[in-house]
């Protein structure tokens, strides 16, 4: 919202503080109930949906869903799109199933790809342009250097400001009895502040400049200075400066560990189990699944009490599990080969190999 009354201000020629400050607070406040209305469609819509293909698909035609009608409300586009990740997020772990889970973060990540990559094109693109407008490399060289450098420096500079200035801020709230203000301290503080690395971000804000704004051409080449700059030069630095700095971990330990938590889930599902395990009139339905949630539940608690010992012992059981899915798909794939099989087995079979094969790549902590 600041970025649209910079440029509506440099197009205008005017600017009031105090309207753009109403204007402010009623576009973000637009923006929050917006995200909030998509949101709580979205959560009806998929409540309802069985085809996973729909719910993946309904995940992501939401943010553009809450762009769209905050720009059309005239009311912040971004916020309601921000709220509306944010419902989605919180609601993700109750609402989607497993496999929801699992193919949507497959498919976010491959859309997240290729949307960035696009955004760099376009940027590049761009660029070429602007080159071919001031006059080449060397036109840039002599009359941009001076202000990208500036702007560079002041970017870098604002970061160490804005996260030393909030952790000071934390830590006086400690002082004054806020035991949940958790400040950083210095040495985290200046590894955090070094980690300001613009990306795309900075890119689709530079794209998004009217062709009519004065300065566009400069906007546009420093962006890409200081994506430069912070992604190469901060980004590569950034293991020596973690190493040179030493940073210690203040914060308490949480109160569960993660073995911990593990054995309270096996404890809960084995109460399930035991629960289910006998008919009406007390007789063992199912002991063959209550004796493996028993097993289960005594290795993760052996594992809660020494981790390291017990994933020390416990890999080369693993490592045969999976030579035996490997010999498994080896010979699925065989068999399909020879044309003793129609696809649709395959890929039903390989499914379940491939999820076997994640759970025991997972429980070895990979």
């Amino acid at each position: 919202m600041l970025f649209r009354f910079a440029v509506a201000a440099t197009l205008s020629g005017t600017f009031s503080a105090g309207a753009a400050v109403a204007s402010f607070v009623l576009l973000a406040l637009g923006g929050v109930v917006v995200g909030l209305a998509v949101a709580g469609a979205w959560l009806f819509v998929v409540k309802r949906l069985k085809d996973q293909t729909l719910i993946i698909m309904a995940n992501t035609l939401m943010s553009w869903v809450a762009y769209i009608a905050g720009e059309r409300m005239h009311v912040s586009g971004v916020i309601a799109t921000v709220v509306a990740g944010l419902m989605l997020g919180w609601y993700q772990h109750i609402v989607f199933s497993a496999p929801v889970r699992l193919r949507g973060s497959a498919f976010w990540q491959t859309l997240v790809f290729i949307l960035e990559a696009i955004v760099f094109i376009l940027i590049g693109s761009s660029l070429r342009g602007v080159l071919d407008r001031v006059g080449g490399i060397e036109a840039v060289s002599a009359t941009m250097t001076i202000p990208i450098l500036g702007v560079v420096l002041t970017i870098v500079a604002a970061r160490f400001a804005w996260i030393f200035a909030s952790d000071g801020l934390l830590s006086a709230l400690r002082a004054l009895g806020l035991k949940r203000a958790r400040p950083l301290g210095v040495r985290q503080a200046t590894i955090l502040s070094w980690t300001g690395m613009r990306g795309v971000v900075t890119l689709a804000v530079a794209l998004s400049l009217p062709a009519a704004m004065p300065g566009r051409d400069l906007m546009l080449v420093t962006a890409f200075a200081v994506i430069f700059a912070t992604v190469v030069v901060q980004g590569a630095s950034l293991g020596w400066l973690i190493r040179t700095v030493g940073p210690k971990d203040k914060d308490p330990p949480a109160k569960m560990t993660m073995a911990e938590t593990e054995a309270a889930i096996a404890g809960a599902r084995n109460a399930a189990v035991e629960a289910n395990a006998y008919d009406q009139d007390g007789t063992l339905i199912h002991p063959q699944l209550l004796k493996q949630s028993h097993k289960r539940l005594e290795a993760i608690q052996r594992y809660a009490a020494d981790a390291d010992t017990f994933m020390e012992n416990v890999r080369p059981h693993f490592d045969v599990i999976l030579t035996s899915i490997a010999a498994g798909r080896a010979e699925l794939i065989r068999v399909h080969r020879a044309g003793l099989i129609e696809d649709e087995v395959l890929q039903e079979l390989e499914r379940d190999l491939d999820v076997e094969e994640l759970g025991i790549i997972l429980q070895r902590g990979e």
